[in-house]
């Protein structure tokens, strides 16, 4: 499920992009009163559990499709310009 987006794009009306996917737990974001917003206790008991993946030539929509439908945990989606391919 998505849980959090964070926009690295040059051009931020582009649809077209690069996708990195990290639990959201991995953001340590927390809420005024101290209290964590993504539990990282989801993401162990979690059979597909995983630290960072990619989803490189996609588009927005593709890759807020994938975060809501293939992790049952809250997942972070960074935004890339296309072709930057940051994990390599």
């Amino acid at each position: 499920m998505l849980g959090n987006v964070v926009d690295h794009r040059s051009d931020r009306t582009c649809p077209e992009i690069d996708a990195v996917f990290e639990p959201s737990s991995h953001d340590n974001a927390q809420r005024p009163d101290g209290t964590f917003y993504f539990d990282m206790a989801e993401v162990e008991k979690a059979p597909n559990g995983f630290h960072v993946t990619e989803l490189y030539d996609t588009t927005i929509r593709e890759a807020v499709l994938r975060a809501e439908r293939k992790w049952t945990f809250a997942v972070t989606v960074y935004l890339y310009d296309k072709g930057r391919r940051t994990l390599g």
